[in-house]
């Protein structure tokens, strides 16, 4: 920044001047700065106010540093440059300094133009490696921690690297902005590009977010000599410190017909999810299908065919799922069509009036005995309006647009409340 060359205290240039004429015994002057290259042509003003002669001596080097010469450097004094370019670093690329040396009492010529140039390069920060971002580390005892990144500066020398890690008190909000607000919770200063956060740190609490960053830093012990985009700083990194999580346990799997299967497990306070993982047997492919409570009912299978799945569990809401052991069923065999009696009720007891907390897309409810597989919905508590489509199996496995509002669903996923309306789509007809 061309105001460092006026307020700092660290000399960053050098201008050596000699009078050649042995014979003059002493000589007053004044000097011209100018700065040209990358569409920049600025230049000082003829009278640079606050500038004092600079006294020479025939054959007697002058060395003057931009301590020494501060006023020519002022914006006040400087041509050809807004306040804001003043102020921010220069843009890469290549520059002449130059100066010229007049009489100071009759403004006569003393020299030609002297030159330097130079090429001028904003160090990039920074790029961190690991955690990566938004990614899990398991808590463990004794704690060990490795932060790693890359430095990515040309021509600095000496970088520091400032570390700063905090913890993300609140969730709801981007991590990028929560770590702002928050106070840091551990910093270090090290010349490595790798820190061990080890036992002797400040403890991290299971199942909470941290956010980390790095700031590359070049100083003479009392400014910063060296500039960075960015001022330094990398970018924000956040991870999940978790807590083992162990799989569901005890899952059971009940024929509920031979296109549908009831899956169950032990549910624990601990889980924030659930999901269930699904292929045929001899199958690679595995169909996924999560669910809030601790059972879920799966629609639209083959009969007489067995299956395998998996339970799993994550302990936090961003947290990866644990699965438990694979396991499998067979679903029973097809009953005669004539035994569907369309138009007559089923015979149900719904027993469970526990409300469902939250219905998701994909989910499916049991309408009757007819499963609805909900495609769009809103809502929450047990109370939901939205959208779907059944399979109809004796029309041919027919799908039929449903849309229903404000009914009940408890945590069997059962319609408890309120009505379910076929609506005519041409898009989900399969039969011809």
């Amino acid at each position: 920044r061309l105001a460092d060359y006026a307020s700092g205290t660290q000399d960053r240039l050098w201008l050596n001047l000699l009078l050649t004429d042995v014979n003059e015994p002493s000589l007053q002057a004044r000097l011209r700065f100018s700065l040209e290259g990358n569409r920049f042509k600025i230049h000082s003003n003829d009278f640079v106010q606050g500038a004092q002669p600079v006294t020479l001596h025939g054959g007697v080097p002058t060395r003057l540093s931009n301590v020494d010469l501060r006023p020519y450097f002022d914006l006040a004094n400087l041509q050809g440059v807004t306040p804001m370019q003043y102020s921010e670093p220069l843009p890469d690329g290549l520059y002449r300094f130059c100066f010229e040396a007049f009489d100071f009492v009759t403004g006569r010529r003393l020299s030609a133009k002297g030159c330097a140039t130079v090429y001028l390069v904003l160090n990039d920060p920074p790029i961190l490696n690991r955690p990566q971002r938004d990614s899990e580390i398991l808590a463990r005892d004794p704690q060990n921690i490795i932060f790693q990144w890359t430095p990515r500066h040309l021509n600095a020398t000496g970088v520091e690297y400032r570390f700063e890690l905090r913890e993300l008190w609140d969730e709801q909000i981007d991590p990028q902005a929560a770590f702002l607000a928050s106070p840091n919770l551990y910093t270090a200063t090290t010349q490595a590009t790798t820190l061990l956060y080890g036992p002797g740190e400040t403890p991290l609490l299971p199942d909470r977010t941290y956010g980390w960053r790095v700031r590359a830093v070049v100083t003479d012990g009392i400014n910063e000599t060296g500039l960075f985009r960015n001022n330094g700083y990398s970018e924000i990194f956040h991870f999940t410190h978790t807590t083992p999580c162990e799989p569901p346990r005890f899952a059971l799997a009940k024929a509920k017909g031979p296109f549908s299967e009831q899956l169950s497990w032990q549910g624990d306070t601990r889980y924030k999810g659930y999901r269930i993982r699904l292929r045929k047997a001899g199958n690679d492919h595995w169909f996924q299908l999560d669910s809030q409570e601790p059972q879920r009912r799966i629609f639209h299978l083959q009969e007489n065919t067995t299956y395998s799945y998996q339970i799993g569990g994550k302990c936090s809401q961003n947290g990866a799922y644990t699965y438990g052991a694979v396991q499998s069923f067979t679903t029973i065999g097809l009953q005669d069509p004539a035994d569907y009696n369309c138009g007559v009720a089923p015979q149900l007891e719904i027993t469970n009036q526990k409300p469902l907390h939250r219905l998701g897309v994909n989910e499916t409810f049991t309408a009757g005995d007819f499963p609805v597989t909900v495609q769009e919905t809103n809502g929450a508590n047990g109370r939901f309006s939205g959208w779907g489509y059944i399979t109809v199996p004796y029309l041919a496995d027919t799908q039929l647009k449903v849309v229903f509002k404000n009914i009940g669903i408890n945590t069997d996923y059962q319609l408890t409340q309120g009505q379910v309306y076929t609506e005519y789509d041409p898009k989900f007809a399969t039969a011809e």
